[in-house]
């Protein structure tokens, strides 16, 4: 095994050890890393001490800031009293529950049960996987397309990388698997046609919903995936009434 200089700098480190997502890996050890080394309020700061204001929250995911003594302490308490446990075969804790009770207690719509999940990708996999259970538990082993958006993004798993709709996460994968539908992306200033209003654009997309679900044969369609607002895509906001209408759709 080739041994490797203890005195690298972490950037040096980084280009030799570490497969970065989402990077031009050809690229990367020519330019090299930018190296985050904390971070304050909606700033974080580079091994220079220079500051970003990071208006992509982490990756969505920091929405309270860095160095918040809330976070900081609660997490400490947390790891001092139980770090870590499953709620395989039966088992709980009180971190577990009073989250899932809660989120039910704040969900817009009726919800039964919490499922806990590591990251989005692994959440709608695991959403996946439940559609597919449903369908065989209830004899409709053909009940399984599942509709996704041109520009959506859902995650980067063998599934959800399937169904998310930016070409990038499935050119080299063989993507996307079987039994995924596509719809049209909501963005009336890229696919609106000329005049059409955003109250016609959302009606036309409702119909070619509509018609592709018909097309496909309603028996053999189990979900549509959607985010409210567009992230990766673009953060696209959809028409006022593009999801009622969309649901009017899916409730038919």
């Amino acid at each position: 095994m080739e041994s490797r200089a203890s005195n690298r700098s972490i950037a040096e480190k980084d280009v030799d050890s570490v497969l970065h997502p989402y990077t031009n890996l050809m690229r990367h050890p020519e330019i090299g890393p930018l190296v985050i080394t904390h971070g304050k309020g909606v700033r974080v700061f580079d091994e220079s001490g220079k500051d970003y204001m990071e208006g992509l929250a982490g990756l969505w995911c920091t929405s309270l800031g860095w160095g918040e003594e809330r976070l900081v302490e609660a997490a400490a308490a947390q790891m001092r009293k139980l770090p870590f446990y499953h709620l395989f075969s039966h088992k709980t804790h009180d971190p577990a529950v009073e989250l899932c009770d809660r989120l039910l207690a704040m969900a817009p719509v009726p919800m039964s049960k919490v499922f806990l999940a590591g990251s989005g990708s692994e959440a709608n996999d695991t959403a996946i996987k439940l559609i597919r259970y449903r369908a065989n538990a209830l004899g409709l082993p053909d009940k399984k397309k599942i509709i996704a958006r041109d520009k959506a993004y859902h995650g980067v798993t063998i599934a959800t990388a399937s169904l998310t709709g930016l070409v990038n996460n499935q050119r080299s994968f063989d993507l996307p698997i079987p039994g995924i539908l596509r719809a049209s992306c909501p963005h009336h200033y890229r696919f609106a046609k000329p005049g059409e209003s955003e109250e016609d654009f959302a009606t036309r997309l409702a119909n070619e919903l509509d018609a592709l679900i018909v097309a496909e044969g309603p028996e053999t369609v189990a979900a549509f995936f959607a985010e409210p607002v567009m992230g990766a895509g673009g953060v696209i906001v959809p028409p006022i009434s593009y999801f009622p209408k969309i649901q009017a759709v899916l409730d038919k």
